[in-house]
């Protein structure tokens, strides 16, 4: 700090030591409109200045005072760093949400502090900001609620690391909400197949089930090598091709069977068609199932009756 910024401050200290919080309120008030109106210009040692100033103010200036000083620093690219700092740790999330959300000025390591530490709706804001770093999302992942792992999993702006996102996962498995947001998370695609092939279907399945970036080639090759509930999370996709139904009848036990003949989306060949009949004639529930669709080939449908008699 400069001598002649020294000498404002005493001054400063001096004057508020008799200060009432309306005056407080008063001189924050005005000092942040003349910070504002020419922030772009400003030095960095002129930020400096304002920043003791305004973090001196903070202490007794008005609850909602402070609401307004977040609103209109969080957009600011050189807002004064220890204001913000000393903003988005307030326990109000209607004086910290504005900085958490939107301020440039708050490190990856001051986010991750905060996101330790505070509650549920700062870990919100948090994850509603343009740009969130692997460091930042681990901690979001292992704290954050189930409308804070949604806003993450909808943030372009987020990066996972491959341990969070598997995490990540795992929480998705008994949350339908979540397990939607999951599967389309942008996380390189190398990630996701891999991930589609483990072996611990709460990892694999969400993927499975969701994600657009797996091929029907990779599908129909999952079908043949992996498990039975592998088979069974393919069986619900919105789309499959008769490839990937060819292997799930060739492979499937009766409820990933079951379960993609009801599929809409599926698409069946003639020989898996038959299977499917020829299966139902052992399994009503599957011959009822085989009914109900409406692309069953022509020439089939007296070997579905007698399956169905």
């Amino acid at each position: 700090m400069t001598s002649e910024a020294r000498s404002l401050m005493t001054e400063l200290d001096t004057a508020l030591s008799r200060a009432s919080d309306s005056r407080y309120t008063s001189i924050l008030r005005r000092v942040t409109d003349l910070f504002l109106g020419d922030a772009e210009r400003f030095s960095g040692d002129h930020v400096a200045v304002f920043d003791d100033v305004i973090v001196r103010l903070i202490e007794g200036t008005e609850h909602s005072a402070l609401i307004e000083l977040s609103a209109k620093l969080a957009p600011v690219g050189n807002a004064p760093v220890n204001v913000v700092v000393r903003l988005s740790h307030e326990d109000d999330i209607a004086i910290s949400g504005p900085v958490l959300e939107n301020s440039e000025v708050l490190t990856e390591q001051a986010l991750a502090e905060i996101a330790k530490t505070k509650s549920q709706e700062h870990l919100a804001a948090i994850a509603s900001r343009r740009r969130i770093g692997e460091t930042v999302t681990d901690i979001l992942v292992d704290r954050g609620n189930t409308e804070v792992a949604c806003k993450m999993t909808g943030n372009q702006g987020a990066r996972f690391s491959e341990p969070g996102f598997v995490k990540l996962i795992k929480r998705a498995k008994n949350d339908k909400t979540l397990a939607a947001a999951v599967a389309v998370v942008d996380v390189p695609a190398n990630v996701i197949v891999c991930l589609a092939y483990d072996d611990d279907i709460a990892i694999a399945g969400p993927i499975i089930e969701k994600s657009n970036v797996l091929t029907m080639e990779i599908l129909a090759d999952i079908a043949t090598t992996k498990s039975h509930r592998h088979l069974t999370a393919i069986a619900g996709r919105a789309q499959i091709n008769e490839t990937v139904t060819d292997a799930l009848i060739a492979r499937g036990n009766s409820d990933a069977i079951r379960k993609v003949a009801a599929n809409e989306g599926a698409r069946f060949s003639e020989i898996g068609f038959v299977k499917l009949i020829n299966g139902a004639k052992s399994d009503k529930v599957l011959a009822a199932t085989i009914a109900a669709r409406s692309d069953i080939p022509p020439e089939l449908l007296p070997f579905l009756k007698l399956a169905l008699a």
